[in-house]
């Protein structure tokens, strides 16, 4: 008992006076107090600790609370430098975030195309947009800890363009959280519009938000695991095929006004909302009243685990 206390009287508090500090700063951040940026900043600083540790060691020799108030008095240092430096650069407040364009596929004349899309970690957001003369571009966003990586082939024959792309994204670390929630990493591409395309995206748990409004898709493949899918289809695209095989995930179909569709469904014990005002039922699939007859219309085949799944 007695070495115990002579070790508390030897050590001093200036590692806990460090921790207390921090989980007061930490508590500001949750309460919006500080700048943006501010554990940016102080990330940068992060040598100074290594100096509270050696001044407390060194000083605490002589006396404990000489070392003590040394090691907190470079913590509160640090702690303030950062708020300073996070208020008077707010131009790069958000250092962490970073944005990195490597995708580009040239169309070359391309009259058709197909692309095989592998999400093999990280999350996708596929809409239209590509610059005049690319087929697809983008690249991945996230934090400045992220390590991506892509692998893209092109194959050309008669006037058709056929894309594989596999995407990856090893890791990714961001302390503390962003106010608005965990930023996962997220790969953002565009396709050229009016050009007739065939997609087919493989996922396991990840987030898509595909928008292909705009696009002049005629054959759509999701294949999914545990994953969170957000679809808009085509508005006109004339005839559209959309196939989704998933397992426990949620799926969010939207059919643009003005185009008709027929929704076919097998799957397990899952949740089924579809918008029977548009797509009444009858007998096993629910189909526009003009299905056969709409210049845009779209079939939908949707086999399932345990999902929830609105079609709207």
């Amino acid at each position: 008992m007695n070495d115990s206390r002579s070790l508390a009287r030897q050590s001093g508090f200036g590692f806990a006076g460090a921790l207390i500090l921090l989980g007061v700063f930490g508590l500001l951040w949750n309460f919006n107090v500080l700048p943006d940026g501010f554990w940016g900043e102080f990330w940068t600083l992060w040598p100074l600790l290594l100096v509270a540790i050696g001044a407390n060691l060194i000083l605490s020799r002589q006396r404990a609370w000489i070392g003590s108030l040394a090691a907190l008095a470079v913590v509160t240092g640090s702690l303030a430098a950062a708020w300073v430096l996070a208020v008077a650069n707010p131009s790069t407040s958000h250092s962490l975030s970073i944005t990195s364009e490597s995708i580009s596929v040239k169309s070359e004349g391309a009259q058709s195309a197909r692309l095989n899309l592998t999400v093999a970690a990280g999350d996708l957001t596929l809409t239209s947009g590509a610059p005049s003369g690319l087929l697809l571009s983008g690249g991945s966003q996230g934090t400045v800890a992220e390590a991506s990586e892509q692998r893209v082939s092109v194959i050309r024959s008669g006037g058709r363009s056929t894309m594989d792309v596999r995407l990856n994204t090893d890791w990714n670390f961001q302390f503390p959280p962003r106010r608005g929630g965990p930023s996962s990493p997220r790969w953002i591409l565009r396709h050229a519009e009016g050009i007739p395309s065939d997609i087919r995206i493989e996922t396991g748990a990840s987030d898509l938000d595909l928008d292909l409004r705009e696009l002049n898709v005629q054959r759509l493949n999701v294949d999914g695991g545990a994953a969170d899918i957000d679809v808009v289809l085509p508005a006109n695209a004339g005839r559209t095929t959309a196939e989704f095989s998933i397992g426990a995930a949620d799926l969010d179909i939207t059919v643009p006004a003005g185009v008709a569709a027929q929704i076919d469904f097998d799957g397990g014990i899952s949740s089924l909302n579809i918008d029977e005002s548009r797509f009444p039922k009858q007998g096993d699939r629910y189909v526009s009243p003009d299905f056969e007859s709409a210049a845009n219309r779209v079939t939908i085949k949707i086999e399932a685990g345990v999902s929830d799944i609105t079609v709207s």
